[in-house]
C-alpha cells in the first residue's frame, strides 16, 4: 500500500502513475482476490483523501479567505502530518496563511462523534447535520467579518440530477443538499468556486 501511494505521488498524480500503483497492488496481492479487493479499496480511499486535501489547499490559498469552514471536527495536526509522511507526501497546512478563523462544522454535533465511534451509521448521522452547519455558519458570520470559504463534500451543495435520486432523497426527508436553502433564509448565498474530482475517476478509467 505504501509503495503504491508513493508511486502515485512521487512527482504529481497522473494516469501513468495511477496505473503503476494499481499494478503494484496486483503484484503484491499474489493472486489472492480478497487481498486485492481490500488493498484496492484502501488505496482508493487514501489516494483520494490526499488528492482532495492538496487540491483544496492549493485553491484555498489562491482565494485567500479570512474565515474557513471545514467539514468534520478538530484534530491533532501531528496526526495529519504522520499520515502524509507515511505515504511519502509532504503534509499540508490545515489553513491558508490568510485565515484568521477556522471553524469545524461538526464540532458539537453529537451524531458525527457517534459515527466516528462506530455507534451510528452514515445515513443516520446526516439527520440534522446541515441544519447544525447552517447555525454554526450564521453565528460565525454574525460575529466575524471577512471573506469566507466553505470546504465540504459536494453532496451537501448539489441536488441530484437523476429524478429517481431526487425522489429517494425526498423520501429520506432530504438529509443532504439543503445547506444552500437553509443559509439562503438568512441571506447567506453560497457560490461554488471549485470542485475537486475523485482521483480514482480522474485516472482510474480504462
Amino acid at each position: 500500500m505504501k509503495q503504491a501511494l508513493e508511486l502515485l505521488y512521487e512527482f504529481s498524480p497522473s494516469e501513468r502513475n495511477y496505473r503503476e500503483a494499481m499494478r503494484t497492488i496486483q503484484v503484491y496481492s499474489e493472486g489472492d482476490e480478497e487481498t486485492l479487493r481490500t488493498l484496492r479499496a484502501s488505496f482508493s480511499l487514501i489516494a483520494n483523501a490526499v488528492y482532495n486535501t492538496y487540491g483544496g489547499q492549493r485553491h484555498a490559498e489562491s482565494l485567500a479567505p479570512e474565515i474557513l469552514f471545514l467539514q468534520g471536527i478538530p484534530f491533532d495536526p501531528s496526526e495529519l502530518q504522520q499520515s502524509f509522511r507515511y505515504v511519502g507526501v509532504r503534509p499540508p497546512e490545515i489553513s491558508p496563511p490568510t485565515v484568521r478563523k477556522t471553524v469545524f462544522l461538526d464540532e458539537g454535533f453529537e451524531p458525527y462523534k457517534l459515527l466516528l465511534d462506530g455507534k451510528l451509521n452514515s445515513e443516520k448521522a446526516q439527520l440534522g447535520r446541515e441544519e447544525h452547519w447552517a447555525k454554526v455558519i450564521e453565528a460565525t458570520l454574525t460575529t466575524t467579518n471577512g471573506t469566507a470559504l466553505i470546504r465540504i463534500g459536494m453532496q451537501h451543495i448539489d441536488q441530484p440530477s437523476n429524478p429517481y435520486k431526487q425522489l429517494a432523497r425526498m423520501i429520506r426527508r432530504r438529509q443532504t443538499g439543503i445547506l444552500p436553502k437553509l443559509l439562503g433564509r438568512s441571506g447567506i448565498l453560497i457560490e461554488v468556486v471549485h470542485r475537486i474530482a475523485d482521483v480514482n475517476e480522474a485516472f482510474g478509467k480504462k
